[in-house]
Formats: C-alpha cells, sequence, structure tokens
C-alpha cells in the first residue's frame, strides 16, 4: 500500500476507551520484574519519587500527542507532512526499527526468565519459533485481534501486583526513611531508566486513525498512564521495604524473589504462578509493538501486510540467536532506554514545535 492519507474502515476501529487497555498493556512488559533494581542504583529508595516525576512528564507528553496528531493520521502523514515524503519515510523506517526492537526485546527477556527459574536447557529456537508463530496468528488477524487479546491480558498486571503487597507484612518500613536522602539531581536522573517503563506512547502515533473518535480518547490515555504509575509504585515500594539497597541491586528479578515470600496450602512456589501468568502479558505487549512495527513499514511501501509480517518475524527469529546471554540483553536494554528517553522527552515534543511552526507560516501565507 502506498503512503498516501487512507481511511479506516470502522470496522477495523475501537472504542475510545479501548486506549486505557492498549496503552497499559504496551506498558506493563518486562520491564515490570527489573525497574526497581535499575532506579534504585541511581536514586536509591528515594526513586520512587522518580517514579511519580516520569509519570509527571509523560502525562504531558500524552497531551502533546493528542495535539500532534489528527484524527484519521498517523506518524507517517506526520512525517510526510512536516519532512516530506523522502526524509518522512527514512524516519518512519527508524520508527518501525524501534517497535521491532521493543518487541524483541520483551520476548528475549522473557525467555531469559524462563531459562532462569524453569528449565535451564530450554531450546531458544523451539521456544522463539512457537512465540513469533503465536504473535502472527494475532497480527494478521488486524488491530481488534490484537486489541482483543490485550483486553484479556489487562487483568493479570492488576492481580499479580496487588499479590506482592505481602512483602509489606514481611518488610521493613523504615528502609522508605529517610526521606530525600540522595540529591535532586539523582532523582531527575532516574527518570531515564524508569521511562522505559512508560514506552507505548510513541505508539499511539501509530494505530490513531484505528480509534473511532480519536479526540475523546485523551482522557483514557491519561487514565491508563496513571494507572501503570500507580502498579509501579506499589512494585516499587514493596520491593524496597523487602530488601535493602545492596540487596536489590544484586537482584536480576526483584519482583519475582517477593513472590517466593507468597505461599499458599496447594501452592508452595507462587512465582511460578507469576511468571506463568506473565506469558500473556508478555505476548499481548510483544504483539501491540510487533503490529505498529508491520504497520509502520506497510504505509510506507507497497509490500502486503502479510508480507511485511512474515519477513519482520523472520527477523526477529533470527536476531534471537544473536543474544546469546543476560549481559547481552542487559546492554539492549540500556539501548532501547536511552533511544525510548530521547524518544518521548526530545523527538515528540519536537514534532509538536515543528507543527506549531508550520501552522503559523501556513496561516501567514493564507493572510497574504
Amino acid at each position: 500500500m502506498s503512503s498516501q492519507k487512507r481511511k479506516i474502515d470502522i470496522s477495523q476501529m475501537v472504542s475510545p476507551f479501548l486506549v486505557l487497555y492498549i496503552l497499559h498493556g504496551t506498558q506493563m512488559g518486562e520491564g515490570v520484574l527489573t525497574f526497581t533494581r535499575r532506579i534504585a542504583k541511581v536514586a536509591g529508595y528515594d526513586a520512587w519519587i522518580g517514579i511519580l516525576l516520569t509519570w509527571l512528564l509523560t502525562t504531558i507528553i500524552i497531551v502533546i500527542v493528542w495535539k500532534i496528531v489528527p484524527d484519521g493520521q498517523d506518524l507517517i502523514d506526520i512525517h510526510h507532512s512536516i519532512f516530506g515524503k523522502r526524509f518522512g519515510n527514512l524516519l518512519s523506517l527508524l520508527f518501525g526499527v524501534h517497535l521491532l526492537s521493543l518487541s524483541f526485546y520483551v520476548m528475549r527477556s522473557y525467555i531469559e526468565v524462563i531459562q532462569v527459574w524453569y528449565f535451564q536447557d530450554l531450546s531458544i529456537g523451539w521456544f522463539s519459533l512457537f512465540l513469533y508463530i503465536l504473535i502472527l496468528y494475532l497480527v494478521l488477524g488486524g488491530f481488534r485481534t490484537v486489541v482483543g487479546f490485550i483486553f484479556f491480558s489487562f487483568w493479570i498486571p492488576l492481580v499479580l501486583s496487588f499479590s506482592i503487597l505481602i512483602a509489606f507484612q514481611h518488610g521493613h518500613m523504615e528502609n522508605l526513611l529517610p526521606i530525600m536522602n540522595t540529591s535532586y539531581w539523582n532523582i531527575v536522573k532516574s527518570v531515564e531508566p524508569m521511562a522505559t517503563g512508560y514506552l507505548g506512547i510513541e505508539l499511539i502515533l501509530m494505530f490513531a486513525p484505528f480509534i473511532h473518535k480519536f479526540h475523546k480518547g485523551l482522557k483514557w490515555a491519561v487514565s491508563a498512564n496513571g494507572l501503570t504509575t500507580l502498579i509501579y509504585l506499589l512494585v516499587a515500594l514493596s520491593n524496597f521495604v523487602y530488601f535493602n539497597q545492596e540487596q536489590i541491586q544484586l537482584l536480576a528479578w526483584p519482583s519475582l524473589h517477593v513472590w517466593k515470600i507468597i505461599s499458599f496450602p496447594l501452592i508452595e512456589r507462587f512465582e511460578y504462578v507469576g511468571i506463568s501468568l506473565h506469558f500473556i502479558v508478555i505476548i499481548a505487549t510483544s504483539c501491540i509493538y510487533f503490529w505498529g512495527s508491520v504497520q509502520c513499514y506497510y504505509r510506507i511501501s507497497k509490500v502486503s501486510f502479510r508480507g511485511i509480517s512474515i519477513f519482520l518475524a523472520i527477523i526477529g527469529f533470527i536476531s534471537m540467536f544473536l543474544v546469546k546471554d543476560y549481559l547481552m540483553i542487559e546492554q539492549l536494554s540500556n539501548i532501547i532506554s536511552k533511544i525510548g528517553f530521547c524518544l518521548l522527552f526530545i523527538y515528540i515534543p519536537f514534532l509538536y514545535i515543528l507543527k506549531l511552526i508550520k501552522s503559523g507560516v501556513t496561516k501567514s501565507h493564507e493572510t497574504i
């Protein structure tokens, strides 16, 4: 399909309130298992203030996104309008790489969790093949199918996050004191690693045309961002009161270790239940990012949606063998964190400023 403007069939659209589930689903991936270690390394146990700061900044970015995107248009149209077709397509190509990398990272990180906690001899090849077949099935079913699966997965993070509240019964609240035990600058710096957990806001730029009456979705996006923040706060505080600062920085997945203290008469190892249920969340998050990448390339090329999906799935499958261990996953995470931070807090505001300038120039020409 060519990159000219097109109208999405209403049968492919979803209601504005589903933005709540879509955005929250993109934000609650693998990062919820690891973010406390990353932010505590920067700002200590005052990092929970950094979570609130990140929430405030990302809420502003969400409002900016709604000001950037007109009804019926997406990032491709915006790039073409501001930068022209050729350079706009190049920027869209890079944006597609970003989304594909996020989809890959979420899956590869989860496979690492499975290998460490479940099966050390798990075949990356066969399990990755299964994951990509499942994702292809969902993505080729259309945007509504992807959203339906995200809606189904929405409730799992809520249940799992509240399950770790038991840590408050066994933890030490004095770990959180004194407040502001670190510098203001360290709290500000904690926004960068924390921003990874809020990635998905940029994906709104791609699925905006698929939201019926898109302008009504803003309140739902802000609500989703607030819900994500609430869960991150609960997870962070539970981790902080249960582990001291030295311990938490040595744990790859602090939240999984908190689950280890939960036991029931019939379920002694609750972390196995948590990891298994989290599989649904991982698929939903990977799927929406993968869909965004496919949609991005579909809009700037003449290749079929199915063809692009299969091609990108093959690339992702091959890439699984290139990231061989946990250290490489951490390196990939650091790269994605920096790129995501720049995308959210630099590029999106930059687009908004350019759009304002372009609108001003256009109006002045019309006046003349």
